[in-house]
């Protein structure tokens, strides 16, 4: 498992080199890390990325504040900065220096129980009462937690780091530098039934899940394996906590789910696509390269590549927002019709044509 050094305190002048950025003020002042604007401590770094935070400036105890060029005019004055272009990059480069992680101790656990024919390259580490079943092959590098099930025959690429309470059922193939957050669950028996004397029976599913090089996959995320062929994550897709991938589907590389997407069984999602949380798409269906899926969209139907889709159903999302505009000025439209029922009304019976 990965573990972090203790944080050091770093100059102005550093975190701007880190960030490719420029020091407004005492570039040699000291920070011990970077917090939120409301919560950083007069030895630390704010950040300041989005206009709506600039209320918390004027009363922020920071030393000084990472700041986006264009929010520059907001950072007050007499307070050291850190000017940079995209502020969110900045903070993957300063947080990956500042707390690097440090591969955990390369040994076998002596609760941890191995199979016959397992096969564990260099630098292997295995937690405590993880369980490795026969045929399993770890590449060199790699972390395995405490409490893991690697199945039968599955292959474990290098470099991998599988959380705690992770089940791999047998016959996955896990790529190289693949990250497995706490619970999740990879290989799982697909849902898939036969009506059989009326009476449903389960389907085998004969199929695998193969997970490509860099693929990142969150807490208690489940993954199914196909039917009779694989389910596949391609290469650096990520994938946040608690998903469904049914059985068959395929998702491209660098494609991007957020948490509660299901997907349903034999649907192709295209290489960097972006689902929003909540997401739903049905069965056998196409998503194309680039899509991007609103958040709780429900997806019926094929979406082109490079579509941007919303609602429930999914549809073109500015078609969505005429649609939704159109509903909030349902209540005056009723207004307007009632008002001119009764002024026809009124007219009907001043001419004498009413009942």
């Amino acid at each position: 498992m990965a573990a972090s050094r203790e944080l050091s305190r770093i100059t102005l002048q550093e975190i701007a080199t880190l960030a490719s950025g420029r020091v407004v003020g005492d570039a040699s002042l000291l920070v011990s890390g970077i917090r939120p604007l409301d919560e950083a401590g007069p030895d630390e770094l704010g950040f300041l990325a989005s206009k709506k935070y600039v209320r918390y400036v004027a009363e922020s105890r920071a030393a000084a504040l990472l700041v986006e060029s264009d929010l520059e005019r907001h950072a007050g004055e007499g307070r050291p900065l850190v000017v940079v272009e995209d502020a969110h990059l900045a903070l993957y480069h300063i947080l990956s220096h500042l707390y690097p992680d440090v591969p955990g101790p390369a040994v076998v656990h002596p609760t941890a129980v191995l199979g016959e024919d397992v096969e564990l390259a260099e630098d292997v580490g295995i937690g405590p009462y993880s369980v490795l079943e026969d045929g399993v092959r770890v590449g060199s590098g790699t972390r395995i937690g405490s409490h893991v099930v690697v199945g039968r025959d599955t292959q474990v690429g290098e470099g991998c780091v599988i959380h705690p309470q992770v089940v791999l059922y047998p016959r996955t193939v896990l790529g190289d530098r693949v990250v497995l957050h706490a619970g999740a669950r990879v290989g799982v028996e697909g849902f898939g039934w036969a009506m059989v004397d009326g009476a449903p029976r389960k389907m085998p599913h004969v199929g695998r899940v193969v997970l490509e090089d860099d693929v990142e996959i969150g807490a208690n995320t489940t993954v199914d394996r196909g039917s009779i062929g694989d389910t596949v994550v391609g290469r650096s897709a990520k994938l946040d906590n608690l998903i469904h991938l049914a059985h068959n589907v395929r998702l491209g590389a660098m494609s991007m789910l957020a948490a509660l997407v299901g997907i349903a069984g034999s649907t192709r999602i295209g290489q960097g696509v972006l689902m929003g949380g909540q997401v739903g798409v049905i069965n056998h269906i196409n998503i194309g390269d680039g899509a991007r899926v609103a958040a709780a969209a429900k997806v019926m139907r094929d979406v082109p590549p490079g579509a941007v889709v919303s609602g429930h159903p999914a549809r073109p999302n500015r078609e969505y927002l005429r649609k939704e505009a159109y509903v909030e000025r349902l209540p005056g439209l009723v207004e307007r019709v009632r008002a001119l029922e009764a002024a026809v009304g009124d007219q009907r019976r001043g001419d004498g044509s009413g009942a």
